[in-house]
């Protein structure tokens, strides 16, 4: 029997309880995956599988079918002692045997290679021991301290307040024109007509199809995974009131209109999604300054010289010489 591997995965995208059964009900689904534990609050997938019967492309397909996604770094380096192109396609190769490595691109005619990696896996002190191994050096790194969650968080609560704006935009005069009719503010003459509600038809394809659509997708991977979530009731929901909103439109029927009801349920919705995942985000970034607490670097004895390297880069069997006043940096024996 082969020996089980454990990896954590960095999920983005989970919003709820659901969100968090549907991650661990797709990767169970693979018989090679002995348990799949996610947490909603630190947004990782501890994950013990199988590595002879899957591989991790396997397990981030497997989330991604689910309808989220994988947090991912980027490094950009600039390599010194390539000699020609089959130097950079060498490097390539020992940069993609890496776990976690996700994409490589070397070009010889810049000197520079560029990853895309997951940083729960792999660390950009790896990836520079990597580049060691195969006979190059690294000069620089774009982004050492680049914080691949944080950047997904970032994006995501840029599209949020993007979408929301939007959806305002069309929602606001949209809720407007509904209400005043509604309340009498409007004559009935024009509260009545076609045209009006041609006007509202106009504002709410945007919110619907554009601001919601992302519920649509949700929705969609969620039913395919054979479960409903949150994005499936906001669907149809919306889908009902817009739906039956247009034969009132075209004249089919009569009666009242429903497209500020569609509208307003998915800006109301687009609004929460943008403060849970500020919150989230805030609750993140203190259980990072905490472990930002810890030493960045140590003092070692290597070779019988003294050495002061960053914390990543202390290896079994190194003397750390820790001061007084100096905090440890690693865990280890006392001599």
């Amino acid at each position: 029997m082969s020996e089980i591997k454990q990896v954590i995965l960095p999920i983005t995208g989970m919003t709820c309880a659901n969100c968090v059964a549907s991650v661990e009900r797709s990767l169970k689904k693979d018989k090679a995956v002995q348990s799949a534990q996610v947490n909603l609050s630190s947004e990782r997938a501890t994950i013990e599988y199988d590595p002879q019967s899957t591989t991790l492309t396997d397990l981030v397909a497997r989330v991604q079918r689910a309808g989220y996604g994988i947090a991912e770094g980027e490094a950009n380096l600039l390599i010194k002692r390539m000699s020609d192109d089959n130097d950079a396609r060498r490097l390539e190769k020992a940069l993609s045997s890496i776990e976690g490595v996700r994409a490589v691109t070397a070009s010889f005619t810049t000197e520079k290679v560029q990853l895309q990696y997951i940083p729960t896996l792999v660390s950009q002190s790896d990836l520079r021991r990597a580049i060691s191994a195969a006979g190059f050096e690294a000069l620089s790194f774009g982004g050492d301290s680049e914080d691949a969650e944080a950047n997904a968080r970032q994006k995501e609560i840029d599209l949020q307040k993007r979408q929301l704006t939007i959806g305002l935009i069309f929602t606001i005069p949209l809720f407007i024109i509904a209400m005043s009719g509604d309340l009498g503010l409007l004559p009935m003459q024009v509260s009545h007509s076609t045209w009006i509600k041609w006007v509202m038809l106009v504002l709410a394809i945007p919110v619907q199809f554009f601001v919601g659509w992302q519920y649509y997708v949700g929705a969609y991977k969620s039913l395919r995974n054979g479960s409903a979530n949150m994005d499936v009731l906001v669907s149809l929901g919306t889908s009902a009131a817009f739906l039956y909103s247009l034969p009132v439109t075209f004249g089919m029927l009569s009666g009242h209109v429903y497209f500020e009801t569609a509208a307003v349920i998915i800006v109301l919705i687009k609004l929460g999604k943008l403060l849970e995942v500020k919150a989230k985000g805030r609750t993140s970034e203190a259980i990072k300054k905490l472990m930002g607490l810890g030493a960045k670097s140590a003092r070692i004895i290597r070779n019988g010289l003294e050495l002061e390297v960053a914390v990543e880069d202390v290896q079994v069997g190194d003397l750390v010489l820790v001061k007084p006043g100096e905090k440890i940096a690693v865990d280890g024996v006392v001599v």
